[in-house]
């Protein structure tokens, strides 16, 4: 059995999503190009999401789910003692969890860029583009907070543009789409925040 047949519809519903995003943009997925590039009929395809915007909210929470257990895998226990090293360990590997690095990562920066974008010409998409920009501030405030950085709130939105104008550099090709030259840039300003 192959693996797109053994995965739930919905599954194979948003996988189908990103790869339309991250070869057209949000327009491209259309219920009906959806539907075939899943394999599912399209009236299945509104059942499990409704319409367009149902699809790109359920892809905008696959993100989010994807960050989140990266988040989980990278974070300490709540009692782990940490020194300069960890704690600098701990703020990249929450930089990786919300900016990955690998092939299959990248279909997720096209979408969550895709997505952002769309929001400002598109009401039905600011609540969420707004409530993922909130949830990454958050998770950076709580990152940077458990590694001890002074004036963590500020520090929390200086990452967040650091990683939002990584992410469009990685997306576009106006940027380095480098991911050495991208590690090297958080490594260099995770020190700054928690020197030696």
């Amino acid at each position: 059995m192959s693996s797109s047949a053994a995965s739930s519809p919905r599954k194979r519903i948003v996988d189908a999503v990103f790869r339309l995003v991250a070869r057209g943009g949000v327009a491209e997925a259309s219920l009906r190009k959806v539907a075939d590039e899943s394999g599912i009929n399209i009236g299945s395809v509104r059942h499990y999401f409704g319409n367009h915007e149902g699809l790109m909210v359920a892809a905008a929470e696959e993100v989010g789910a994807r960050m989140e257990r990266r988040l989980n895998a990278a974070l300490p226990a709540a009692d782990a003692e940490l020194d300069a090293a960890g704690r600098r360990e701990l703020v990249e590997a929450a930089c990786h969890a919300v900016l990955p690095l690998d092939r299959s990562g990248r279909a997720e920066l096209i979408v969550l860029v895709e997505l952002i974008t769309a929001a400002r010409l598109h009401p039905e998409f600011r609540s969420l583009s707004t409530r993922m920009g909130a949830d990454l501030r958050t998770v950076f405030r709580e990152v940077l907070a458990v590694a001890r950085v002074p004036d963590a709130e500020l520090e929390a939105e200086r990452l967040t543009a650091l990683i939002g104008g990584l992410t469009f550099d990685l997306v576009y090709p106006h940027g380095a789409q480098d991911i050495t030259v991208t590690s090297d840039v958080l490594r260099r300003h995770i020190t700054a925040l928690i020197p030696e």
